[in-house]
Parts: structure tokens; C-alpha cells; sequence
């Protein structure tokens, strides 16, 4: 318990100076989510949900939050648009007109992490320490208190749903029922999502590691060290996992805990990066998009005005990124080039 107490302090010491804000460490100078279909990029922050068109770049339409939203929105396959809101608010819109579908509203603080959509079942992580589980409706299926706030978006196999806490746990509850089947306390707090194959979770932690966890009881299969904390989840594409740090270090590691390769970029990573087009694209708060070849041997970049806190989104013919503090609220890369940009009128 000592030992968590330390770690949360630590860590929220870390997101005041970090993000210039608040005792949460969050700030309505952050970072906007944003997610994308074949027409429209959608994009929170602020106190809107925007749709931007990405033919024209205009706005679609927008809608307004009571407070403030960045957490990345989500579809769904029935058609709805799911935001959460520092308003304790889940939202399901329709993403044509933004016109209301239902409320989830039993929630006590702040969605920091998107929603998982798996199947007709909806897993909200929210910072009241809840896991709520919900259908297509918004209708309450069951929910679950662990130990510490919930920042990372879910994820499920087909038995488990499994997600970290900032208090350093990993649980992996019965997806049907909610009920716990193992939890594990690691030597962080879990920022991002996990990722699994073959029976392996593996998770970055904010106290500088990436390790690997069993899906059957959580026992810890390998552990590597960082030279720096982790903030986003790792990436897992093929037989590799890449991960970034808050020095700059992006790694490439094999699924079994081997070291491959490692390259310093300019500026602190704090997202997955992803890949695009054969290759890996991150951010970092330099302001910087890098592009790096899968076997970390060429690296170009693109500097950006703002600082990129938030992960990159692939978008139709784009490279979507939401820089912080700069002009733009989303900036548009083409072949590794701006190309247009998008911010909100009054």
C-alpha cells in the first residue's frame, strides 16, 4: 500500500509539471482525441466534439460537452459515436448529425481513457477508479472498483477483459460478469492500454519498464527497463513490440523480452506510436512527427508548431496529428508533409 501511495504521488507530482496544471495533472490545455471513418475525422477537445470533413477540411457540425473532453472518441458498429466527458458523462451520438442516442451518467469523475467496443458490450474505464461495463444502449451491465483511477482503454480476449490502474495493478475480470479473475501489482502505474498475443499481456509502466504478463494468472514472464517513464501502451505489430519514453528513446523489443533495436528522437515520447505505411510514426513534445523503419534504421521527421502529446491517426490519404498550444487543433500530413490544418471557429 506504501508502496502505491508513493508511486500515485510520484506520478501525480509528474503530470503538474509535465502539463502545467491542476492536481489531476490535467488541463484544458491538452491534448485533443480523435478518431476516424471513411468520410469524417472526429475530433474532442475542449468543451466540443468536432466533425471535421476530410474532402473539404471544413466542419461538419460540433457538439458541446458541459466541461471538457479529449479522450479520443469511439465507433461503434451499429453506428453511434461514443465520447467521454470530464462531465462524468458517457455520450452515444450519431456521428452523421451528432443528434443524442443516450446518456451514461452513473459515473463519479472524469473519462480519461476511451471506451472498448467488443461485440454488443461496452468497457468505459473512468477515474473513479470504475470499470463500467455496458450494452449498445447505454444500459448498465455491471461495473467494477479497482484500486486506482483508470486512464487506459480496456481490452478483451474471448473470456477476459484486462486493464491496468494508475495504482500500479493489472486486473483481468470475467467480460461476461465482471467478476475478478487475477489481479497483479507490477513496479508502476499504468498509463495506456495493454496489448495481447498468445496468451501474453505486455504493458509499459510509468516507472520506466515493459514487461510481460500471463493472460491465465498474471504472473510476470519478463521484464525490461526503459531509460525513462512510460506513457503510452506499447505497440505490438507482427513479431515485435516498439514503445516510447519521456527521453526520446523509441525501442523495439521481440515478443519473448529480446532488446532489438533503440533510436533517440527530440523531445519526451508520451503516446503509442503506430504504424503507417510500412513504417513507425510517433510524436513527441518537440513538436516533432518521426518516421522510423520497422528495423529502426532510417528515420525522418516533420516539425509541427505545438507540442504532440496525443497518438497519431491515420485518416483516409492523411496523417492526422493534435499538436498542443499551437494554432492549429489538427494538422494534416500528406507523404510526411503538411498539408492542411483545422481549427474551430467562434
Amino acid at each position: 500500500m506504501k508502496k502505491n501511495i508513493l508511486l500515485l504521488s510520484s506520478l501525480l507530482l509528474f503530470l503538474v509539471i509535465f502539463l502545467g496544471g491542476c492536481s489531476s495533472g490535467m488541463t484544458p490545455s491538452s491534448w485533443f482525441g480523435m478518431t476516424a471513418d471513411a468520410e469524417n475525422a472526429y475530433v474532442a477537445g475542449g468543451s466540443n466534439v468536432y466533425a471535421i470533413d476530410l474532402e473539404s477540411q471544413a466542419e461538419s457540425w460540433r457538439f458541446p460537452i458541459k466541461q471538457m473532453v479529449f479522450a479520443a472518441p469511439v465507433l461503434t458498429g451499429d453506428g453511434q459515436l461514443l465520447v467521454g466527458g470530464y462531465d462524468h458523462v458517457l455520450y452515444s451520438l450519431d456521428p452523421k448529425d451528432a443528434s443524442e442516442n443516450w446518456q451514461f451518467d452513473a459515473a463519479h469523475d472524469r473519462y480519461i481513457g476511451s471506451p472498448l467496443v467488443a461485440g454488443d458490450m461496452i468497457f468505459a474505464p473512468n477515474s473513479d477508479y470504475n470499470l463500467y461495463a455496458l450494452n449498445l444502449d447505454g444500459e448498465l451491465l455491471w461495473q467494477f472498483k479497482a484500486d486506482q483511477s483508470l486512464w487506459g482503454s480496456p481490452i478483451v480476449d474471448d473470456r477476459n477483459v484486462y486493464f491496468g490502474s494508475l495504482g500500479g495493478h493489472i486486473y483481468a475480470l470475467d467480460a461476461v460478469t465482471g467478476e475478478l479473475v487475477w489481479k497483479v501489482e507490477t513496479d508502476g502505474a499504468i498509463l495506456g492500454s495493454l496489448v495481447e498475443k498468445d496468451g501474453t499481456l505486455y504493458a509499459s509502466l510509468f516507472s520506466g519498464q515493459l514487461a510481460a504478463f500471463s493472460s491465465r494468472d498474471g504472473d510476470l514472464i519478463w521484464e525490461q527497463s526503459l531509460d525513462s517513464w512510460a506513457w503510452g501502451g506499447p505497440l505490438l505489430d507482427g513479431d515485435s513490440l516498439y514503445v516510447g519514453d519521456g527521453v526520446g528513446n523509441l525501442y523495439s523489443y521481440s515478443l519473448g523480452g529480446d532488446f532489438r533495436w533503440k533510436e533517440t528522437l527530440n523531445g519526451a515520447i508520451a503516446s503509442s506510436p503506430i504504424v503507417v505505411d510500412g513504417e513507425l510514426a510517433v510524436g513527441t513534445d518537440a513538436g516533432k512527427v518521426y518516421f522510423v523503419s520497422l528495423d529502426g534504421k532510417d528515420t525522418r521527421s516533420v516539425t509541427l508548431e505545438g507540442q504532440i502529446f496525443s497518438p497519431l491517426l491515420p485518416a483516409g490519404a492523411f496523417l492526422l496529428a493534435s499538436p498542443t498550444e499551437g494554432e492549429s487543433t489538427v494538422i494534416a500530413l500528406e507523404a510526411g508533409a503538411e498539408t492542411w490544418s483545422f481549427t474551430p471557429g467562434k
